[in-house]
């Protein structure tokens, strides 16, 4: 059983993930669409971008609640 903090997580790189990956509408390894009751949040992330720096709000299914690869 693991006990890592989702914040703790490596994600993919933001650029390379679809909008509604970005969005928390899918999960963020495997694409899946997500459904309310089988969400892993993986907490607020900072993201930059030249300037500009905001937050995002990434993610899980729950077959990668740790952030196991694609």
């Amino acid at each position: 059983m693991s006990t890592t903090d989702p914040a703790d997580v490596r994600l993919p790189r933001f650029g390379t993930l679809t909008q509604r990956q970005q969005r928390g509408q899918d999960c963020v390894w495997c694409g899946v669409t997500l459904v309310a009751g089988h969400v892993v949040d993986l907490g607020p992330r900072r993201y930059r971008r030249a300037d500009w720096l905001t937050q995002w709000f990434p993610r899980a299914c729950r077959k990668h609640p740790a952030g196991e690869a694609r």
